[in-house]
């Protein structure tokens, strides 16, 4: 009996002892206000939100364009529309065909359907639909609202199945 009443004293004291040591190699947390864990002002925080406003609108001047003034926007719609009056730029004229009427085409001109229907009729080297990366071959539909291009002058043209509206740019000739 004298071993047991010696042994529970011995393992409060160990326990006792693990639990002093363990409390003293708890690492101690941070109070507010320390160095390891600081008090920021408003201001503070205001200055870091405008430093990277400041960062994102320099990205979006030099990736989107955004980092221009409007007098600048302003100087560079009016170079456009200079070049376009002095005939370095040659706009994309509308044109209405009638069904049943042929479009002669040129080489280098450049046209988008915008509505109605079309075939191609250009013997066997066909037009280039630049949207679609291929080409369009000798009875062949164009699709609408596909950029294409006449690589030759040979008599390639169009048949025009429907009434149709053409954005165009180049030389060209309309035929019945």
């Amino acid at each position: 009996m004298k071993k047991r009443n010696i042994i529970y004293p011995i393992i409060i004291a160990v326990l006792a002892g693990f639990l002093f040591v363990s409390h003293l190699s708890v690492p101690v947390i941070a109070q507010p206000g320390t160095a390891s864990d600081p008090l920021v002002t408003q201001r503070y925080v205001d200055d870091l939100i405008a430093d990277l406003q400041a960062q994102i609108n320099a990205l979006q001047g030099v990736q989107g364009g955004g980092g221009i003034t409007t007098a600048e926007r302003h100087e560079i719609i009016n170079d456009v529309i200079q070049a376009v009056g002095s005939g370095q730029v040659i706009p994309f004229t509308p044109l209405f065909l009638p069904a049943g009427s042929n479009l002669v085409l040129s080489a280098g001109a450049e046209f988008i359907l915008r509505s109605g229907s079309a075939n191609v009729f250009a013997g066997p080297n066909g037009l280039v639909d630049v949207t679609a990366g291929r080409d369009i071959g000798n009875g062949q539909a164009v699709s609408r609202n596909h950029l294409m291009l006449v690589p030759a002058t040979d008599g390639r043209r169009l048949s025009i199945l429907t009434d149709s509206w053409l954005m165009i740019k180049g030389g060209f000739v309309v035929a019945n």
